[in-house]
């Protein structure tokens, strides 16, 4: 299952980056069509991006199973995470290109190990201190429980890796000299793997709402837990594991 998963997002990355190729080429030739093309390849891209294996929704659903919260919320988390992941990629890009003169993705491949295993010890730290609010509150009920400030780190820490399609994205609108319509549709990019993420959470939010989960005090708690032990794994897999590249 998972090496036909891997042949699956192997396959589109092939077919995402011999399209943008034919397309931001077609872009010098004054084609409209190109330019729209590839913001809605971006943004498909990026849905599809976000649906492989990753710790971005991984770090969300389990945050979110610790710390209920609101709808509004939930879409916070899911597209400022995509947001900053597209924008560290793109920052990558830029010091390769303008400052290094070296490929970006073998950039990408030197801080993509560091990063994680930096990122699995900040997780790691989160989860410690969400453990303790967990077990404080253990008798506190599902209404009590209020969203705080903590998800913004858990935004930083799920967005800080850079994302390997945004480098590719970048990569080939700088070297064709689009480099406007590749930050847009960096963008793009960023805004479908916002909604994949945000729809990982939403399906956390609606599983809170079911009535066992209202209804019995108990469970609420074990789901709280079950969520804080889930980042805390997550992290120290980061931290033993520092792929240089993997899917978001």
């Amino acid at each position: 299952m998972f090496s036909s998963l891997a042949i699956y997002f192997a396959e589109a990355n092939r077919y995402f980056n011999t399209q943008l190729s034919i397309h931001f080429r077609n872009i010098d030739e004054g084609s409209l069509s190109a330019t729209l093309f590839i913001f809605a390849l971006s943004f498909t891209y990026g849905v599809l991006h976000a649906l492989g294996p990753g710790h971005g929704k991984a770090l969300v659903a389990g945050y979110l199973l610790a710390n209920p919260a609101k709808k509004a919320h939930v879409f916070q988390l899911g597209f400022l995470i995509a947001l900053i992941h597209a924008s560290s990629a793109l920052i990558v890009t830029l010091v390769a290109y303008y400052f290094i003169q070296i490929s970006a993705m073998k950039l990408f491949h030197r801080v993509n190990p560091p990063l994680f295993q930096i990122s699995g010890v900040l997780i790691i730290i989160l989860g410690v201190w969400l453990l303790y609010e967990v077990w404080q509150s253990r008798n506190i009920t599902k209404e009590c429980v209020k969203p705080h400030k903590s998800r913004f780190g858990v935004i930083l820490l799920a967005g800080i890796v850079p994302c390997p399609g945004v480098i590719t994205l970048c990569f080939f609108a700088i070297t064709l000299g689009h480099m406007g319509i590749g930050m847009i549709a960096a963008l793009f990019m960023s805004l479908g793997m916002g909604l994949t993420i945000s729809l990982a959470g939403l399906l956390v939010h609606t599983f809170q709402k079911s009535r066992p989960v209202v209804t019995q005090p108990r469970w609420f708690w074990v789901l709280r837990l079950l969520g804080v032990l889930c980042v805390i794994a997550l992290g120290v897999w980061f931290v033993s594991n520092p792929i240089s590249s993997r899917a978001f």
